[in-house]
């Protein structure tokens, strides 16, 4: 279906917008409320290809042959804090101000919301088909749900019941946990540490889990190992080579796993997240058959007094693309 068979008026410009990609739709709001409407005109440009993040938007409005003036508005969910007026992405150099970008766009209502609130947003109304689970556990559908993931960055983000006379809603919570200093649990991670201190006054969890920290990762490996290598290396090559079976990148994987594991345990501690945790982000899908046998589940179970408790959360992997989509639609929806 083409953006011209509904009526451009019921459309919705929607984007998820990273670090590496920006992701754009149109979101035809008449096929129903909380996000189930239809996603029309999907595109995906590489964040790198263009100097502005309007340049982007402008990019996929005219390979869509709409006019922004003729939308309901925009709804963006991007990869940044959103406090105040002006917006920088934590891991791209776009940068603009909530009227400047509303103005050069040309919509009269612009919505923004950090990427992993849009998330958020979509979970509770997402379908099993939509999900690839990694332990069923015995989660409580009525409990707060956290999602989290690594991609360019490290999004975390919390969905919390409210009680409003005889019905629940859900209340997405944003957060930067990403940002939260590094914990090492063994010798190997304390290592890791230092050899990051060197470069970085402070180290946050996001150095390491995220695409650029699994590269990190391999670089460390590779020269307690002795050995170089002069090629540029990319997440993309360390998830391939693992997969392939090189024996550094496989171990680079496995330490990525375990620090996110440790890491995704924690904050499913601080949100009491017993009705699960969902990890999205583009990293995972990436070296997802090699989590089953990783340490990931072992260290999200390692919380001491309270491993029997995070036991028995379940975790599910994203991969419905569209999540991100509708959250930022849900987002525009409910103002």
């Amino acid at each position: 279906m083409s953006a011209h068979s509904s009526s451009v008026s019921d459309c919705l410009l929607v984007g998820d917008i990273g670090g590496t990609n920006a992701r754009f739709a149109l979101y035809d709001s008449s096929g129903g409320s909380d996000g189930a409407g239809k996603l029309l005109v999907r595109q995906t440009f590489a964040a790198s290809d263009f100097a502005r993040f309007t340049d982007a938007v402008n990019a996929f409005l005219q390979r869509s042959g709409v006019e922004a003036s003729q939308l309901k508005g925009a709804s963006f969910a991007v990869a940044s804090p959103l406090a105040g007026q002006e917006i920088r992405f934590t891991n791209s150099p776009w940068c603009f101000s909530r009227e400047s970008l509303r103005s050069e766009i040309g919509v009269s209502r612009l919505t923004l919301v950090n990427d992993f609130e849009a998330l958020a947003h979509g979970v509770p109304r997402m379908i099993e088909d939509g999900l690839r689970p990694l332990r069923q556990g015995e989660g409580d559908e009525r409990s707060p749900k956290l999602v989290l993931g690594p991609g360019t960055g490290l999004g975390v983000a919390a969905i919390l019941p409210l009680y409003l006379d005889d019905r629940m809603i859900w209340r997405p919570v944003p957060g930067e946990g990403g940002h939260v200093a590094f914990a090492p649990i063994d010798d190997f991670e304390l290592d890791f540490l230092k050899y990051l201190q060197v470069r970085h006054d402070r180290v946050s969890v996001e150095r390491i889990v995220c695409g650029d920290g699994l590269v990190s990762l391999y670089h460390f490996i590779l020269a307690r190992a002795r050995k170089t290598r002069p090629e540029p290396v990319t997440p993309a090559w360390v998830a391939s080579e693992a997969l392939a079976g090189d024996a550094i990148a496989k171990d680079a994987v496995m330490r990525f796993l375990a620090a996110l594991g440790s890491f995704a345990g924690d904050c499913a501690l601080i949100y009491v997240a017993r009705g699960g945790v969902y990890f999205g982000g583009g990293v995972l899908p990436k070296i997802w058959p090699l989590v089953s046998d990783s340490p990931l589940v072992d260290r999200f179970n390692s919380k001491g007094r309270m491993s029997p408790w995070v036991s028995m959360i379940p975790l599910k992997l994203i991969v419905d693309d569209t999540v991100a989509l509708r959250g930022a639609a849900i987002a525009a929806e409910h103002g």
